[in-house]
This record gives structure tokens, sequence and C-alpha cells, in this order.
């Protein structure tokens, strides 16, 4: 995975709950070609939430939904990630 700038260790404690539901999304995101591991799936998901929440603790605790976020179309004419399906 492409690191944006020199990488800090952090480490925290997790509930085993919540260590099964990053292995669950390792496996799926494997299932889909990824060679990612445990620490690569919990970067992609931090930065994910911190991207869409912006530490807005409402966002964060569920009680609103984040706005959308206008998507550009491509124009090879296939579908690329994050955009609609065409169907025939």
């Amino acid at each position: 995975m492409a690191e944006e700038s020199a990488a800090r260790q952090f480490s925290f404690r997790l509930p085993g709950g919540l260590v099964d539901r990053v292995e669950q999304c390792k496996d799926k995101l494997r299932e889909s070609g990824l060679d990612l591991n445990r620490a690569d799936v919990v970067r992609l998901l931090l930065k994910h939430a911190l991207d869409v929440t912006h530490c807005d603790l409402e966002l964060l605790l569920g009680k609103t939904k984040p706005k959308k976020v206008a998507r550009r179309r491509s124009h090879g004419g296939h579908v690329g990630i994050g955009s609609p399906s065409r169907r025939a």
C-alpha cells in the first residue's frame, strides 16, 4: 500500500469483536484480488473515517449522514471505481 509520507508507528488495543470485523474486511478485500494485511485495512478504514467525518462528533456517532460529494464521470465509456454500474 502506497504511503503519502514517512510512516510512524502507532499502536493501540482493540476489542476482540472489532478485530474480528477488521479481519472480515481484510478477507473480503483479499477476495477482490488485493494483497492487504490487517494494518493496511486499519489504515484504509481510519483514513476513510477521517475524510468522511472530519472528526464531527455527530457523524462519528452516526447521528447524521455526511454530505454527498459530487463525483465526475469517466469519459472513457467504462465504469470506474465509485461510479454506478450500467445495465444493458
